[in-house]
């Protein structure tokens, strides 16, 4: 038997949540399997000092099974089954399922549990199976408390309004999805502007490729082309790092901005399907439980009314009211689990501090880096730019320097004298 309590203003901080577990999700390299592969994750705790293998199978019995123990507590939801997975689709699935694992391992009353436990460390064979048989008829959290009354008296202590919670909620939600899908797209431009500029530096090396040779009279330049393609070999290494710069960019923001950004996402869902369980189940039992008591109650004026003994209804009755007196404790606490879970999702949401931060520090690294190699080729580019001799063309545009700054305007023409001769109407 257990009891819930509250931790305070908020039960723990994020960097004490952090603290109670880190589970890492890695992906073994071999597919097992006869006929039908089926990819196994190596599960690794850091409280539990373990390290076991899973199959996705075994994450949904574990799933099911903290959801039956834990109806009013933040589940997070599993990433979805696909057949023909793709490599980029087994990675985003094992991201999925190390925040889910992390999520549960972190959670302040959830990790105690012995399921959790089980799932960590046991090396069982078929462990899916096992774990079925073994907690099949687990009672959920809220008969196993040992003080029910305490829930009156936590509840007396706060202002629980559920409705204005999952407004809020929906709200949060809502704009966290926007930002993560904006934050996604924002990685995938950084992608794509990696593959662009290493696209760029393999054509410019092969318009500067050894094996082209042409004559001095065809190319009307004497050495100029050989200059101008001894820059291009060299524009070609400093593309390939601008290249190779947006790629470890891409890694840092994928890692610490999108990932993280997709925790909070993931615990304000679950929170958010918590809610909407919370409503279909004891709520809407609750109701169903008061009218019930109402229709008896009906019924025993009717009989009181006709001059009957209403001794049997009576005892409906009462029966009736302490089952639903249960429900409406059962309905008090989920009320109780919803508040302390929201305070669980504010702890969630301090990190965005830290991904802000984090999100800026990058983009600065990235521009200082960027400038640094964009400084690299303007040397290499003047030296092209000399081969056209002492006058370049401005026929393409602006010509730029040495230094890298665009000539001055030339001098304005004076103004000619007004004209005296005859005009048009005069001829």
């Amino acid at each position: 038997m257990n009891n819930v309590h509250l931790h305070g203003n908020l039960p723990l901080s994020y960097f004490q949540l952090m603290d109670l577990d880190e589970v890492t999700v890695d992906v073994l390299p071999e597919r097992k399997g006869m006929i039908m592969k089926h990819v196994e994750y190596m599960v690794k705790s850091r409280s539990h000092s373990s390290t076991v293998q899973r199959r996705y199978t075994d994450f949904e019995v574990f799933h099911d099974l903290l959801i039956a123990r834990y109806p009013y507590r933040l589940i997070p939801r599993l990433p979805p089954k696909k057949i023909g997975m793709t490599e980029h689709f087994i990675n985003q699935r094992r991201r999925a399922l190390s925040r889910f694992l992390n999520i549960i391992a972190r959670h302040p009353t959830i990790r105690k549990d012995s399921i959790v436990t089980f799932f960590l460390t046991s090396e069982a064979p078929d462990i899916h199976s096992k774990m079925r048989d073994k907690f099949k008829n687990q009672l959920d959290e809220f008969v196993t408390l040992w003080d029910k009354g305490d829930i009156e008296r936590q509840l007396n202590m706060m202002s629980c309004d559920v409705q204005g919670m999952k407004t809020e909620l929906t709200k949060m939600l809502k704009s966290v999805q926007i930002i993560r899908d904006l934050s996604e797209k924002w990685v995938s431009r950084t992608q794509k502007t990696a593959f662009d500029y290493q696209l760029f530096s393999n054509e410019l090396s092969v318009l500067a490729g050894e094996g082209q040779t042409v004559s001095a009279w065809s190319s009307h330049q004497g050495d100029a082309w050989g200059k101008i393609r001894e820059g291009m070999r060299n524009l070609s290494v400093q593309f390939s790092n601008l290249s190779e710069r947006y790629g470890r960019q891409k890694l840092q923001e994928d890692v610490s901005i999108l990932e993280n950004i997709s925790y909070i996402l993931d615990v304000l869902q679950g929170v958010k399907d918590l809610a909407d369980r919370r409503e279909k189940g004891v709520n809407k039992e609750h109701q169903q439980a008061f009218n019930r008591i109402q229709q008896l109650k009906k019924q025993k004026g009717s009989i009181a009314a006709r001059g009957q003994d209403g001794g049997v209804i009576s005892v409906r009755i009462e029966q009736q009211e302490s089952l639903t007196n249960d429900i409406q404790l059962r309905n008090n606490f989920s009320v109780l689990c919803m508040n302390m879970e929201m305070k669980l999702v504010y702890s969630y949401l301090s990190h965005f501090g830290i991904i802000w931060n984090g999100f800026a520090s990058t983009q600065l690294n990235l521009s200082q880096d960027l400038l640094e190699i964009w400084d690299r080729t303007m040397p290499i580019t003047s030296m092209m730019l000399a081969t056209q001799g002492d006058t370049p063309s401005t026929a393409m545009g602006v010509c730029y320097n040495a230094a890298g700054a665009a000539p001055a305007a030339p001098p304005s023409a004076p103004p000619s004298a007004p004209y005296t001769g005859p005009s048009f109407y005069d001829m």
